[in-house]
């Protein structure tokens, strides 16, 4: 004959399990409700259009990467992402549309500037085409331009903006328009673009 013990006990777990569940996708819906992101436009001549994103920060440099999805990023991939600043352009064995923006907002400065911004480290992936992907650095002026920056960079802040930038790469056409505004993570990531000093 049991006990009453281990019922309570297996009752407790169940309801832990429940409750982690819960925080779970609250915090999953926290996160997807707090940034507000799109970025259109045309890789090697591919359209794209997608509205996820998340954000990392290194806070020694002051450089923040942005990531760009075409489909909701889960918990994991945000984990994953907010320590490393990297996320791998394939899930699942299949290319995805998607964007890595790395810079500097305030140019090495605690506080985002339009003119601060003078390059952008730029990976992009286009599920339809695995050749339309490239990986650049961008220089402000001739490949892009900001056109609206505000925000701290700091764990916790908000930086929202908007950045539209274009050009070619072997004959073939890229150009995008990032609209943008995130709450950077309170967790440093452990890499990140140099920014001056």
């Amino acid at each position: 004959m049991h006990k009453p013990v281990p019922i309570v006990v297996a009752q407790r777990r169940w309801l832990g399990s429940i409750l982690a569940m819960g925080s779970l996708l609250a915090f999953a819906a926290t996160a997807g409700a707090q940034n507000k992101c799109s970025a259109t436009g045309v890789m090697a001549g591919e359209r794209f259009a997608v509205s996820n994103c998340a954000a990392a920060i290194f806070t020694d440099q002051r450089s923040v990467t942005i990531w760009f999805n075409e489909s909701p990023i889960t918990p994991q991939e945000l984990e994953a992402f907010q320590a490393s600043a990297y996320a791998d352009s394939a899930k699942g064995g299949k290319e995805r549309t998607m964007l890595l923006v790395a810079f500097c907002p305030g140019g090495g400065q605690a506080t985002a500037a339009v003119g601060a911004i003078k390059s952008i480290d730029l990976g992009l992936t286009h599920a339809k085409s695995a050749m339309a992907g490239a990986q650049w650095v961008v220089e402000a002026t001739k490949d892009f331009k900001v056109e609206s920056i505000s925000g701290d960079v700091k764990p916790g802040a908000r930086l929202a903006g908007r950045i539209t930038g274009r050009r070619s790469s072997d004959g073939r056409p890229y150009a995008w328009d990032l609209t943008f505004d995130v709450t950077l993570p309170t967790k440093e990531a452990a890499a990140g673009v140099a920014c001056p000093s």
